[in-house]
């Protein structure tokens, strides 16, 4: 078949058919169209009765001859088919005596529910409904504001003849006064709210229920800090305060799209000031809403009663069969006080006897579980048509494939077949003449073909629709949409059915399938723009030029294709692209972009192509999930914050992979990521592959610079941080869902491994150029615009350290020197503190340094290899010392540092001190060496002098016995400068013992013979290796001793002039001869001098 397929169905046809109220329509499509409700649970007192657990068995136990009294509860979400079985019992109801009324949702309103009632019941009960009042003649804006004022009454201790169980708390908190506040009145709009349900909200109600919540007490909450201090509150003072701190926390959940249900469900410990409010509300609803819309409570049970007692009389039984209990909120307690009073149990003994009733009502799970336990201890069936652990029902009738085929089919019947056909099918049934329903794929002339590309069941073809393409429509559906499921009967009809079916001229026209097949109800990662796999669109792209083409190829490889996959395979049915035939692309008008012939013949059970693995380490998991529950980082404010989880119905329960292939698809540079903090996760996981000497920048500074925490997708960062932000551009999300895939989806072919091979590295590339960007704006370049080396710039530093500390020389091998500066240091071999002080400055510059350069250089150039065979320990770790040695070399030939940039950039602080060490080496080396030289040569020259020829040993012992000897004669005598001498000259003998004056006598005939490298280095290297410290030490102490020597030769002097005009002259000559002796060089004996 080349030709495209036209409809077989008219637009009138399908909205006629297409009711979506089971109560609306007529009974031929009703029955039609219907599918046997079953497989639901049953409840209830008297549940033992039901014996199935299907429609019929329903029936036949709620309309047994002998029943006098049932109480039917049906629950199940809006859509469910709750409305569908109750209509179902009523067309099937056998017993023609019983009265029967059947009231439908109409507009939702309670007016509405009154108003069926009156026109179903007998004409004769028509002025009964007198006695049920009379609703006010007021604007809706009137009626609101009667409403709150008769709420805040209501509140006040003492309304009621019997004290209500929270009269307690009411008095305490006085929130009648609140309520009755004229800024209340005007802003509070939640009455307005309540009112517009019960009066059915336009016909658009949907069984939501009139109640008060906590949205509605956020709403005050905010009414309430003009209010602070007002003499109108006083008594209320402390509830408006409440409320309004407690609507900050209603808000910060709100904005994670919580419900209100939800909210007073999972975290009502929060709120327990806004849920007493609401409860007091709540209670007194009834009662305000009665006297606004002027019925009595007392006036509907009367009117029941008085019915119920004349159909007693006529002996009938009253069938009540109500859709919607919502319908009659504001009367609903009084209603259900009517459904549960049993005709057998009597009063007193004069009391009219009373008919039997049979009532069915329809509830959602949200009423049912607010019903007073009382009720529900009277319900005697109930029928649940789902199930639900954690938050909305299922539906029992589609839980199975096979199921919703039924319900869809007998709609396509139905349409084609039109209702005047089936109008003439009900009436020949009615006379008794049996058969199914119409079935125009009986006598279409395409029959054959139409179901060999379409599909069938039970003789009914399934056009448009394939069994693929209505399971993918099904599965669109938004299982929790704020509240309500899609995945209804209802649903079906209002998302799937209508918008394929209402426009069959589309079909004709070439234009099917339009936008129009995607409702909102649809799940947004189901959607055209988003579902199909990048390699899949790549193709639409590249093969449709029409930008309409393109749209409509989309939607039909969403729905009626696999829009993962764009292999084209064959088998004996032909050629088939993303696993959909090529004739249901015929079928529509659509181009075929699969290729010629079959890339491959798909095989009952390939055997994947890739092993699954986590898309992160399981440590990064973990650490990824932490991440995402911490809160956002605020500034607090006065009063704090909250910061709420998202609900669980937003919760994933899709697979990892669907799950990462929606967020990334929905990624966009207007839409942020979903889960982002996992995402960042991700691409750091990517950026850690990458090789950072392909940038010219070692490891750990790219690790710094490209951290983690400093990664992250566009949209995602919360300050203001110089991040690497990954653009949200086609290359990045193609190459992101491509690794995904790659580790997740076992079902791809070949080609789309091939494809996602490819398109991640793409991505790679790409992040690589972004990252090389990044670094450049972070690293400064040198002058000429090349690239700085940091491993020559640290090893030269601690190189320079390692020359001014004696360690190593410029003449060492070069072996040598890398090991010095490698290597942790040790004691130094030449003493600081006797150095020049530029000498000093600049290797105390470097001294809380050193380790950190040492440290960081070493995992520059490490491999993080290790020289044993296995690679994973016992061996030194192996290195990349090829810029180091460059280095070390560049520096022995010029004595300086490499240079470095002119401004440190955004580097870590580490690197810029290193920058601004080699910057101070540069311009100080000279100095340094200069200042060296020129205090060793003159400590030299000074104490050459000093040793008047002498060794440094012959001098101090010279020094040490003359001044010990005139300390002998002369005590008391300069005693000071004689005790500094004895110190300094104990403290040098073990020095001295070592060699320390030999090696100053070396040095003093170095410099006199001006033996010196002529270089600026070699002369630093040299000026470390000699003795300064013994120098300076030999020095002092011979300075210390000359000082003593002098001190005590002016005390003699003085000692002779005083004694020159009062002693003898052989006493004197006696003195001096004692002195000459103390003084008298070592070995040489009295006769000799």
């Amino acid at each position: 078949m080349n030709a495209p397929l036209t409809a077989c169905w008219r637009a009138e046809d399908a909205r006629s058919i297409f009711v979506t109220e089971a109560l609306e329509g007529n009974d031929a499509v009703f029955l039609a169209t219907h599918t046997p409700i079953e497989g639901f649970d049953v409840a209830g007192r008297d549940a033992a009765e039901f014996k199935g657990i299907d429609e019929q068995a329903v029936l036949d136990t709620l309309a047994d001859e002998s029943r006098e009294h049932a109480f039917c509860v049906v629950q199940g979400e809006p859509g469910s088919g709750k409305s569908h079985l109750i209509r179902w019992l009523s067309v099937n109801w056998p017993h023609a005596s019983d009265i029967k009324l059947l009231l439908r949702r109409a507009d939702g309103s309670l007016e509405g529910a009154l108003r069926q009632l009156r026109d179903r019941l007998p004409p004769e009960f028509a002025p009964l409904f007198d006695n049920l009042g009379q609703r006010q003649n007021t604007s809706s804006r009137g009626r609101a504001n009667i409403f709150l004022s008769t709420l805040a009454n209501t509140l006040e201790p003492g309304h009621f003849d019997r004290a209500l169980p929270d009269e307690a708390w009411c008095k305490t908190f006085s929130p009648a006064e609140l309520l009755a506040h004229p800024a209340i009145k005007t802003g509070w709009k939640a009455p307005s709210r309540i009112l517009d349900l019960l009066e059915g909200a336009g016909g658009g109600r949907n069984s939501a229920t009139a109640s008060f919540d906590l949205f509605d007490i956020q709403e005050l909450g905010d009414l309430c800090p003009p209010l602070r201090g007002q003499a109108a509150i006083a008594r209320s003072h402390d509830l408006a305060r409440r409320l309004e701190r407690e609507a900050d926390t209603i808000r910060a959940f709100r904005d994670q799209q919580w419900l209100a249900e939800e909210l007073a469900e999972e975290h009502r410990d929060q709120f327990p000031t806004s849920l007493a409010l609401i409860n007091a509300l709540n209670l007194r609803r009834n009662d305000a809403i009665q006297n606004v819309l002027g019925i009595s409570a007392q006036g509907l049970k009367t009117l029941f009663r008085q019915v119920r007692e004349a159909l007693a009389d006529r002996k009938q039984r009253l069938v009540l069969l109500l859709e919607d209990i919502t319908s009659w909120e504001g009367l609903d307690d009084s209603l259900i006080d009517v459904l549960v009073f049993n005709a057998a149990a009597r009063g007193d003994a004069g009391e009219q006897a009373v008919c039997p009733l049979i009532s069915v009502v329809g509830v959602t799970p949200a009423y049912y579980d607010k019903l007073q336990g009382n009720y529900r201890q009277r319900i005697t069936h109930e029928v649940r048509l789902g199930q639900g652990t954690d938050g909305l029902q299922d539906v029992a009738t589609l839980r199975e494939g096979e199921t919703r085929w039924q319900f869809v089919v007998r709609y396509l019947a139905a349409v084609r077949a039109g209702p005047v056909a089936l109008n003439g099918w009900l009436a020949d049934a009615r006379e008794g003449h049996e058969a199914p329903p119409p079935n125009r794929c009986n006598d279409c002339p395409r029959q054959e073909a139409c179901f060999e590309i379409f599909g069938e069941q039970g003789g009914v073809g399934l056009f448009p629709f394939t069994p693929h393409a209505f399971d993918r429509f099904y599965e669109a559906l938004k299982e929790n949409d704020n509240g309500q499921t899609w995945k209804t009967p209802r649903g079906i009809l209002q998302a799937i059915l209508n918008p394929n079916l209402l426009q069959p001229d589309s079909l004709g026209a070439g234009t099917y399938p339009g936008s129009f097949i995607e409702p909102d109800a649809f799940r947004p990662d189901r959607r055209a723009d988003l579902a199909l796999a990048p390699r899949l669109k790549q193709i639409v792209d590249n093969r449709i030029e029409a930008p309409e083409e393109r749209a409509r190829m989309r939607r039909m490889l969403a729905y009626w294709a696999n829009p993962d996959r764009a292999d084209t395979t064959g088998d004996d049915d032909g050629l088939a692209f993303a696993g959909t035939s090529r004739a249901v692309y015929e079928a529509f008008g659509l181009p075929w972009i699969g290729t010629d012939e079959a890339g491959s013949v798909s095989p009952a059970a390939p055997t994947p192509i890739i092993t699954v693995q986590p898309i992160l380490p399981t440590s990064r998991e973990h650490e990824a999930d932490e991440e995402a529950r911490k809160p956002n980082p605020i500034v607090r404010p006065a009063r704090p914050v909250v910061s709420a989880p998202k609900p669980k119905r937003l919760m994933p329960t899709k697979s990892e992979l669907e799950q990462r292939r929606e967020e990334i698809r929905s990624w966009s540079p207007d839409t942020p990521i979903q889960n982002g903090s996992r995402w960042n996760d991700i691409l750091a996981l990517l950026i850690e592959d990458i090789d950072s000497r392909a940038f010219g920048v070692p490891s750990p500074l790219f690790e710094k610079l490209i951290s983690r925490d400093m990664v992250k997708l566009h949209g995602t960062a919360t300050r203001q941080l110089d991040y690497f932000v990954l653009p949200a551009a086609p290359w990045a999300r193609n190459g992101l869902e491509a690794f995904i895939s790659l580790r997740q989806d076992t079902e791809m072919s070949l080609a789309d491994a091939e494809y996602h091979r490819r398109s991640l590295a793409t991505m790679m590339r790409r992040l690589s150029v972004n990252l090389a960007h990044h670094l450049d704006r972070k690293i400064p370049r040198l002058e000429n615009g090349t690239r700085w080396s940091q491993v020559a710039t640290f090893g030269q530093i601690l190189l320079a350290r390692a020359f001014l500390r004696g360690v190593t020389s410029v003449t060492a091998p070069v072996t040598d020197q890398l090991r010095a500066i490698l290597s942790d240091e040790g004691l130094s071999e030449s003493d600081f503190a006797a150095r020049s002080a530029p000498w000093q400055e600049w290797l105390t510059s470097t001294k809380g340094f050193h380790e950190k350069l040492r440290a960081e250089l070493r995992a520059m150039i490490s491999l993080n290899l290790t020289d044993s065979a296995t690679g994973t320990g016992g061996g030194s770790a192996l290195i990349d010392s090829s810029q180091l040695i460059g280095a070390i070399i560049r520096m022995g030939e010029s004595g300086r540092c490499d240079p470095v940039p002119a401004e440190g950039g955004s580097v870590p602080d580490l690197y810029k001190r290193a920058r601004d060490l080699a910057q101070s080496w540069n311009e100080k080396r000279s100095h340094i060496e200069r200042t060296e030289f020129g205090q060793i040569k003159g400590r030299s020259e000074t104490l050459s002098a000093l040793l008047r020829n002498k060794d440094v040993a012959t001098h101090l012992d010279r020094l040490d016995r003359c001044i010990t000897g005139i300390a002998e004669q002369l005590p008391g005598a300069a005693a000071d400068k004689v005790q500094a001498w004895r110190q300094a000259h104990e403290r040098l003998k073990a020095r001295l013992a070592e060699g320390a004056g030999m090696r100053t006598e070396a040095l003093i005939f170095t410099l006199e013979e001006e033996e010196l490298p002529a270089k600026l280095l070699l002369r630093l290297a040299w000026l470390a290796q000699q003795p300064a410290r013994d120098l300076e030490d030999i020095l002092t102490a011979a300075q210390t001793g000359e000082r003593a020597v002098e001190e005590l030769r002016n005390h003699a002097l003085d000692c002779v002039r005083e004694a020159g005009g009062s002693g003898s002259l052989s006493e004197v000559k006696a003195v001096g001869v004692a002195l000459r002796a103390a003084v008298r060089p070592f070995g040489q004996t009295e006769t000799g001098q």
